[in-house]
C-alpha cells in the first residue's frame, strides 16, 4: 500500500512539476484523510433516550396563572426524566431547552421515542 502512495504521488508531482524526486529520495507522508461509508442495521435512532446520570431532586412546586378559569395553582415542576408513566396536569415540565406547560385537566406521557404526548 505505501509503495502505491509513493508511486501515485511521484506520478503526480511529476504531472505537475514536470519532474520527479530521485529514487534515493525518501517521501514521508504529512496528512491523509480518509471518508467511510457504510450501512447501518435498523434506523439508528434510539427506541427511548435513556437518562445515564443521577439527576438533583426537581425543583419545589410554583404559582402558575391558568387563565380566569384556572386561576393561580400550585403547579409541580418536574423534569422529562421525571415521567415514568402519565401524569395528569397542572404540571410544569423543564428541560435544559425548553419548557412544557401542561394545563388543568389535560394529561401528559412520554411516547416511545421519549416525546412528551400532551392530551387536551
Amino acid at each position: 500500500m505505501a509503495s502505491h502512495l509513493e508511486e501515485a504521488f511521484g506520478a503526480e508531482h511529476e504531472r505537475t512539476y514536470g519532474h520527479r524526486a530521485g529514487r534515493d529520495e525518501p517521501v514521508e507522508l504529512v496528512s491523509i484523510q480518509v471518508v467511510g461509508t457504510g450501512l447501518r442495521n435498523g434506523s439508528g435512532v434510539p427506541e427511548r433516550i435513556i437518562v445515564s446520570r443521577a439527576e438533583p431532586v426537581p425543583p419545589p412546586p410554583r404559582l402558575a396563572y391558568f387563565g380566569k378559569e384556572g386561576g393561580w395553582m400550585n403547579t409541580p415542576v418536574l423534569r422529562r426524566s421525571d415521567f415514568t408513566t402519565a401524569r395528569g396536569g397542572p404540571l410544569i415540565v423543564e428541560e435544559y431547552d425548553s419548557t412544557c406547560v401542561i394545563p388543568p385537566h389535560a394529561r401528559a406521557e412520554l411516547d416511545a421515542g421519549g416525546n412528551l404526548v400532551i392530551e387536551l
